[in-house]
């Protein structure tokens, strides 16, 4: 049976291989459609509040596309193939449709809510999976997006708070990111500071 090297000097046989890259691929699917999502509420955004969500929403589509592009390397470090056209993100993702005729900004918040409530689900789920797999360069990876995806909840859930009581301007958080690419680390995919990878399907909003 082929092995392929891994980011740790590890070796990974072609079935574990193949078990990988299905779980990462799915998650590869998921996050395009989410990026996707965030793109079209980006578009459509109307009323007193799309200056501050267009900030909002623009710093996430970003963030997603960081995810997308480690997600996608990783697959290919250990020999899988990363396959994430629109057509195949379509027929993969697990999340829900997007509203078609959200327009207002409490419409979109909410459907953003929804979709990033999901991805964090199948997010530790995939994580989970992967360290059973005993990948933790890749189960680091899942972490540190797990990490931003709940702080990414956070200001949705402000955002959406501030919209029911009619806040504006200054009263709304300034979005930041707080994703950190592994790649910038000197121990290449480590789980982050502090934070044990067993039992990782306990947390996380469902």
């Amino acid at each position: 049976m082929d092995t392929f090297e891994t980011g740790n000097s590890g070796q990974f046989s072609e079935e574990l291989r193949d078990k990988l890259s299905g779980i990462l691929n799915q998650q590869l699917a998921d996050t395009v459609d989410l990026r996707l999502q965030v793109r079209q509420g980006y578009w459509n955004l109307r009323g007193r509040y799309a200056p501050e969500l267009r900030l909002l929403f623009d710093g996430l589509a970003r963030e997603l596309r960081q995810f997308i592009d480690l997600i996608a390397d990783r697959i290919c470090v250990f020999g899988g193939c990363a396959t994430a056209s629109v057509r195949i993100a379509a027929q993969r993702s697990s999340l829900r449709n997007y509203p078609a005729d959200a327009l207002e900004a409490h419409d979109h918040v909410e459907a953003l809510l929804s979709s990033y409530s999901k991805y964090e689900v199948g997010a530790l789920k995939a994580t989970k999976d992967i360290e059973e797999l005993r990948d933790f360069q890749t189960v680091g990876l899942l972490l540190e997006i797990c990490n931003a995806v709940e702080k990414n909840l956070w200001f949705l859930e402000a955002y959406l708070e501030a919209i029911a009581v009619g806040s504006t301007g200054g009263r709304l958080p300034r979005w930041t990111s707080a994703f950190e690419d592994p790649r910038q680390r000197s121990n290449h995919f480590a789980g982050p500071a502090g934070v044990q990878t067993p039992g990782i399907g306990g947390g996380g909003r469902h």
